[in-house]
């Protein structure tokens, strides 16, 4: 697993609690596990980033790479998976940030490297790229102080990718997946609410255009053998999903914890802002 820049070191940091991942952050500042010389523009971070496949050396494996668009040192996230891509199959988390409070560089550079990773996700160059955005997920955690902001959303995005990781690494109790399409490279994360009486649907980013959706029950032992109800409300509420343009497929998997969940994922083949990335053709 590999963070680039701020947002995305905080992240990989934030994956290391878990076992599972050996997490490396590149940034500018000397606090990174890898740190890169300071440019002055992002477009120097792509004429000058370094080699670093001595530093990072993985082989065969999947890689993890994340990263926020909108600061200068995003400037060099495409040779970066130029160099890990050699060997591995590399997936990206892309970080939209607040973008009414960007600068008007800061949002053409975000805009840039989103709408690029997604062409590369698209053409195969890597195998998925996860979208969320910022303001979408406070919302889904509710109110969030400002003493740990960012912490706490950066829990919600390792918390959620990492139970998906292991869930697609588990036999379900029982389920009916469906292979999300071949060209269905571009996704989000999400949450479903099970306290209530009815179960309310957070995603990470306004997905459009979605060919597949799965959801990932994670139930204690307990519920599985004596909840009566629970197959049928979770075939209620699959079902309530279907239409003709997209597949929806579920797995249940067995957990220890005591509290309910359910993560899921959204799949679309369309690169999602090209209206947006026009728009900024028209600036003289």
């Amino acid at each position: 697993m590999v963070g680039l820049g701020k947002a995305g070191c905080s992240i990989a940091k934030a994956f290391s609690k878990f076992p599972q991942y050996e997490a490396y952050g590149i940034d500018v500042h000397k606090e990174a596990d890898i740190t890169i010389k300071k440019r002055a523009t992002h477009e120097e971070y792509d004429t000058h980033f370094p080699d670093l496949k001595r530093r990072l050396k993985f082989k065969n494996e999947e890689v993890l790479v994340i990263a926020c668009g909108s600061g200068q040192v995003s400037g060099g996230i495409l040779r970066l998976l130029q160099q890990l891509s050699q060997h591995n199959e590399i997936r990206v988390i892309y970080i939209q940030p607040d973008l009414s409070l960007l600068s008007e560089v800061q949002r053409m550079q975000e805009k840039i490297v989103r709408n690029v990773l997604q062409e590369y996700a698209r053409s195969g160059a890597i195998s998925r790229i996860y979208l969320v955005d910022n303001v979408s997920i406070e919302k889904s955690v509710g109110d969030v102080s400002i003493s740990g902001y960012y912490d706490i959303l950066n829990q919600a995005i390792t918390n959620t990718a990492h139970m998906i990781n292991v869930f697609e690494n588990s036999e379900p109790v029982i389920g009916n997946f469906i292979t999300p399409s071949e060209i269905s490279r571009i996704a989000t994360l999400g949450v479903v609410d099970l306290t209530g009486d009815k179960e309310s649907e957070n995603w990470f980013y306004d997905l459009t255009e979605c060919r597949d959706v799965v959801y990932y029950y994670g139930i204690n032992k307990d519920d599985l053998k004596n909840d009566g109800t629970l197959f049928r409300r979770i075939n209620r509420f699959v079902k309530s999903k279907l239409d003709d343009k997209m597949s929806v497929s579920y797995g249940v998997f067995e957990t220890s914890y005591e509290q309910k969940y359910c993560y899921c994922i959204k799949y679309s083949s369309v690169v999602q802002s090209y209206a947006e990335l026009l728009d900024d053709q028209d600036i003289g």
